[in-house]
């Protein structure tokens, strides 16, 4: 069973993937939660399929637990969602002595992992990554955060989770759409790595099999290794990790100029990635063919895709809260080819609504 460990100067927690992870799970909460006090918060469609078996292993084994439902979706990640779990948790009188278990995908661990950092000026917490959106990237590192009505996860903190279990058994019950959008966070690292597992990644979407348990635990290993690599060299994302935020400024505005929860997050992930690459080989027109294997990828991916109307103009104007700017400049994350990204910033504004154009284009040619 894989464990990677995230090194950081304050210490370093454990990432377990496989699908017999019960045993691991529970003894690093012995060790995390020794007063046996759990706050336990669940996506509510997981705790449908698993939340009762989760609760009944922590009772077997004398954790005291306090169950709270999130509804599934982005739109939970909100301030009014925020203040019932304060509520909840301050209600029941929480201690610093206590333990928070988030158990769902990355709304869920986003939300929970705010929580957290903000109630008592801290709380220690865990997280039960359920689909493989998380289990690549949402659980891993510490950013926490809601939503706010001027862009995606604009209100937040770093707070690392004591450990992220990642058992690949949830995957078997997650919707199919859910699994494609939990690829595009895959793909994303197939720009970022190069070409060995972009060519894993294509291998696995040509068998149409996404529910391969071996295949999958492996690219969750790969993408789980690299982005601890990364935050473990720069964990409150000064510089380095920033890359991981390949296609996310397209794709963050994406989701706000739909309404958040029409397109998930990994979805408009996918079209943010095929934007980037747009920009990239016009930024750098020696790039269109060492990225034409990559943007194919890209485009063939859109066809898995549900079709919305994306206004441009409104998607290029929703970008200019991005987080990762630099004053009032943009900053883009890019490819020379796949494997050697680079930020880049100050560019002209032509380049990048022609980008968005071009994008939106071919992503109302291939959505169904």
């Amino acid at each position: 069973m894989p464990q990677i460990n995230l090194k950081l100067k304050a210490g370093s927690y454990p990432v377990i993937i496989g699908s017999r992870t019960d045993s691991k799970f529970l003894s690093l909460l012995k060790t995390k939660a020794q007063n046996k006090q759990l706050f336990v918060f669940f996506d509510t469609r997981f705790y449908v399929l698993h939340g009762k078996k989760i609760e009944s292993l922590l009772k077997r084994n004398k954790f005291i637990i306090k169950s709270f439902l999130i509804p599934s979706g982005e739109k939970s990640k909100s301030a009014s969602t925020l203040k019932s779990i304060y509520n909840f948790l301050l209600h029941n009188k929480i201690s610093r002595d206590d333990f928070i278990l988030a158990c769902g995908g990355g709304v869920t661990t986003d939300l929970i992992g705010y929580a957290a950092a903000s109630t008592l000026r801290g709380i220690p917490w865990g997280a039960v990554s359920t689909t493989l959106l998380g289990m690549v990237d949402a659980a891993i590192g510490g950013k926490t955060g809601i939503n706010h009505a001027s862009g995606k996860n604009l209100i937040g903190a770093f707070w690392q989770p004591s450990f992220v279990i990642c058992n690949t058994q949830h995957l078997q019950t997650l919707p199919e759409r859910e699994m494609i959008a939990g690829l595009g966070e895959v793909i994303k690292y197939g720009g970022l790595i190069g070409h060995k597992f972009m060519d894993e990644i294509e291998r696995f979407l040509k068998t149409g099999d996404l529910y391969n348990s071996r295949v999958l635990e492996k690219l969750i290993t790969v993408s789980v290794r690299y982005k601890a690599l990364i935050v473990s060299e720069d964990e409150r994302e000064k510089n380095i990790r920033m890359l991981l935020n390949l296609g996310h400024t397209f794709g963050h505005a994406i989701e706000k100029t739909l309404g958040y929860g029409k397109l998930l997050h990994g979805e408009a992930i996918i079209i943010g990635l095929l934007a980037a690459v747009i920009l990239s080989r016009k930024v750098n027109k020696t790039a269109a063919k060492a990225l034409a294997g990559y943007e194919s990828l890209l485009k063939k991916c859109l066809r898995l895709l549900p079709y919305f109307l994306i206004k441009p103009a409104e998607t290029v104007k929703n970008m200019q809260i991005d987080k990762k700017r630099s004053g009032q400049k943009l900053r883009f994350v890019l490819l020379k080819s796949p494997g050697k990204p680079f930020i880049a910033s100050g560019l002209k504004p032509k380049l990048i609504i022609d980008s968005v154009k071009e994008c939106l284009a071919l992503y109302k040619a291939e959505g169904r």
